[in-house]
Parts: C-alpha cells; structure tokens; sequence
C-alpha cells in the first residue's frame, strides 16, 4: 500500500470515530436533562401541586414514576397535558395514594371563612 491509500484509511477512521463520539454526545445530552423539568412542562392545573405532595411523601417512587413519564413524553407516547387528576390517579393504581391538604370554606356575605371561623361564629 502506498501513503497516500494508508492517509486515505486514516480519515476514513478517523470520520467514523467522530461520527461514534458525537452519537454518544448526544446521547450523553439527553440523559442530562431532568425528567421532573419534562414533565413539569407537560403538568396542567393542579398538577404540579400532587407532583410535589407525591415527591414529598415518596420520593423514590415519585423518581422512578416521573422518569418513566418522562421517557414516554420524549418518545411521543404522551401527547397531551397531564392534569393533576390523572396524576393521582396514576400514583393511586400503583399503590401510593398521595394525599392532598384539603381546606373547606364557606363563602358568607362576599367573605371567604374557614370551617374553625365558621364553627365558631356559630357558638
């Protein structure tokens, strides 16, 4: 073989480890980016409010489900928004149901009163 044919063998090689290394930069980048931000983006109403008392009350659960959510928006599986009530939902079916604060008021003469303020009004 000649020079010029081993030059030529060399950059052959040489593109196709570039080729391999920017594959796997990429691939690289794409791990690197956060599922909680990816789904977050795709969360609608209350749904981030049950994200954060799911992760709260089980972080390790929340991580795997949100990963897995995750990879299903990066994949085009899910195409639509996520509302807090699938959310629950979700976490319920598995097992874990999350539980939210929850607050009951009454609304009286253009005032918004909570039941202990009410209760005690009435006494």
């Amino acid at each position: 073989m000649s020079d010029l044919e081993l030059e030529m063998l060399k950059l052959k090689k040489l593109k196709e480890l570039e080729k391999r290394l920017k594959t796997s930069a990429l691939k690289v980048e794409e791990e690197k980016v956060n599922p909680f931000d990816v789904v977050g983006k795709m969360l609608i109403g209350k749904g981030k409010e049950v994200l954060e008392a799911a992760y709260n009350q089980y972080p390790e659960v929340t991580k795997v489900i949100v990963k897995h959510l995750a990879t299903l928006i990066k994949n085009g599986k899910i195409t639509e928004p996520i509302t807090g009530e699938l959310l629950y939902e979700i976490f319920r079916v598995f097992g874990y149901p999350v539980r939210l604060e929850t607050r009951i008021v009454f609304k009286e003469h253009g005032k918004v009163k909570s039941l202990a303020e009410k209760i005690r009004e009435d006494f």
